[in-house]
């Protein structure tokens, strides 16, 4: 998130002058999306996942950072890809991070939780938009208190298309939440921070009107 200080210095009242009105931020600059009044319960029932398989992956010894948005395709060193959805719906998953790939279960977790809805909202408008070739991954920070309840957004990078950040949106709005979290997966505030950012696009359409999508997905602990 970006944050903006502002330092004052005293000065005389006959040098003082009047400042220039601040420039607006750029379109694409960050922003805190801030009606998070739509949050779902989520189901405490199997939280993580236990039952699903492991995650082949290869971390690389220390290495903590992320990807720069729109990277997925050049994570090799940090993990394989996931596949999820079906063979109408598919999504491939990945790692962004080390912290991510340590805490697989609950990454691949959010991940599924969150394609899940992307899947649900793929039914609306969107349905029957052939999406750009060149569309950019839509970037979400996303923060949840200790025990799990989603208190903040952060659009980092819109995608071009606005119906496609939309959909983000609503999905991680829905999707992002933990139930009974493991403490060290925490940051050093107790809460945990996630970078989720994902792209669609057009896979097959029965009638030539109506789109399915393919989904690409990835998930940085921070």
């Amino acid at each position: 998130m970006l944050a903006l200080i502002v330092l004052s210095q005293g000065c005389s009242s006959k040098s003082s002058q009047a400042l220039p009105p601040a420039a607006p931020p750029p379109a694409d600059a960050p922003h805190p999306v801030t009606d998070l009044s739509q949050l779902a319960p989520g189901n405490p029932l199997d939280p993580y996942g236990k039952n699903q398989e492991a995650i082949a992956r290869r971390v690389v010894e220390g290495d903590n950072s992320t990807t720069q948005p729109g990277g997925l395709g050049h994570l090799d060193s940090l993990a394989t890809v996931r596949h999820a959805g079906d063979d109408k719906h598919p999504c491939d998953q990945q790692m962004l991070n080390r912290k991510a790939a340590q805490f697989d279960v609950l990454s691949s977790k959010l991940m599924d939780q969150v394609f899940h809805q992307m899947r649900t909202l793929q039914t609306g408008d969107i349905s029957r938009m052939k999406l750009p070739s060149d569309l950019r991954w839509v970037v979400i920070t996303a923060r949840m208190d200790h025990q799990g309840t989603l208190k903040e957004l952060v659009l980092e990078q819109h995608s071009g298309t606005a119906a496609m950040d939309k959909l983000m949106i609503e999905a991680c709005k829905k999707a992002l939440y933990l139930r009974n979290p493991p403490a060290d997966a925490a940051d050093a505030n107790g809460d945990y921070e996630v970078r989720i950012q994902a792209r669609m696009e057009n896979y097959s359409s029965m009638d030539g009107e109506h789109w399915d999508f393919k989904t690409y997905m990835g998930l940085a602990i921070l």
